[in-house]
């Protein structure tokens, strides 16, 4: 069984989660969720035996992104076949892998790998990091921000560079909240060489913004958000999804760059309206209907900007902006993005 969540880019576009699995013996990150997974001796005895096996799933063809956790060694075929059966029936999925690991999950359209470097900077192993050698086109690498551990910034140089090096092209950060059980475990078992610096940080000290971080990455070329895995025939609805990201985007950097709440949500709103409608809006734009639907003038414009071009003004400026050097950033002006609104 799944559960479901409204899909953000912030949390690598996942709609539905699995609502149980064995999971690994190693730290992670739950993308879903943005927290810490349960990990060894952390997996309750109640989790445990419900989840030996995620094949249980509804069997029905899923309309968006699908999340498929790490596993255990020995769960890894099952994994990777529940994924490919899924990618046969339309089901986008997302495939939560570690550097290293190998999946037998074909690299096609709709599925995107997202490999964690939570067990590898943990241990400082950086040399992990070159296992990634040139994964799949669609897939990311997610990199977790925990104060005094992973927070560094000469490790995210250091660590960018490898990945570049090793042809990723998608870091995204994440700060995962943390139970004061997680900031234990990880004070007692990763902190000892600097005991009180870390358990200060982890304590009493809040993770640098994810910005800080793809302003990092940006330097290195690598793109700080995964693309939209996007289903495939016999589901329906590709194109909506597609455009629904867009706003989301725009919504999440809006609101991320410390824009108007008010219009960052509307973008958010007419995000969440595309993707659930039944409407074919990019039908609907080329037969001139594009104004009759429930979208404020704004989001109108961006929408249709990207229906008729392929791309989008302003999303454009606001990634250019998000990742600009902290001394280079300055409010973008949206004017264009109004006065097309204002015509629409």
């Amino acid at each position: 069984m799944t559960r479901a969540q409204l899909p953000d880019p912030g949390r690598f576009w996942i709609r539905y989660v699995p609502r149980s699995w064995e999971p690994p013996e190693h730290p992670w990150v739950h993308l879903a969720e943005a927290r810490l997974g349960e990990w060894g001796r952390a997996v309750s005895q109640k989790v445990a035996p419900a989840a030996a096996s995620i094949s249980s799933l509804d069997a029905s063809p899923l309309d968006d992104v699908l999340y498929l956790p790490p596993v255990p060694t020995r769960r890894a075929a099952a994994r990777d076949k529940l994924a490919s059966s899924r990618l046969v029936d339309g089901t986008p999925v997302v495939v939560h892998l570690f550097p290293g690991e190998e999946s037998t999950v074909p690299a096609v359209s709709g599925v995107a790998f997202v490999y964690d470097l939570l067990p590898a900077l943990l241990a400082r192993d950086l040399d992990r990091l070159s296992r990634l050698d040139h994964p799949p086109a669609g897939s990311a690498v997610v990199w977790p921000l925990l104060p005094g551990l992973t927070d560094d910034p000469a490790l995210w140089d250091d660590g960018c560079a490898r990945l570049a090096a090793a042809g990723v092209r998608c870091v995204q950060a994440l700060a995962p909240s943390l139970e004061p059980a997680d900031r234990r475990r990880l004070a007692e078992r990763w902190g000892k060489e600097k005991e009180e610096e870390v358990f200060d940080a982890l304590f009493h000290r809040e993770p640098p913004a994810e910005r800080d971080f793809a302003r990092a990455a940006h330097r290195h070329g690598l793109a700080p958000f995964l693309a939209r895995p996007l289903p495939r025939a016999p589901v329906l609805r590709t194109e909506n999804l597609r455009l629904g990201g867009v706003l989301a985007l725009v919504a999440e950097l809006w609101l991320r760059l410390g824009r108007s709440e008010e219009q960052g949500q509307a973008f958010y709103r007419a995000a969440r309206w595309i993707d659930n409608t039944t409407y074919d809006v990019a039908g609907l734009e080329r037969d001139g209907n594009l104004p009759v639907l429930p979208l404020e003038p704004e989001c109108r414009a961006v929408a249709a900007e990207f229906l008729e071009t392929g791309e989008a003004e302003l999303l454009t400026a606001l990634l250019a902006e998000y990742v600009a050097p902290a001394e280079a950033s300055e409010p973008m002006r949206t004017d264009h993005a109004i006065e097309n609104a204002n015509e629409l």
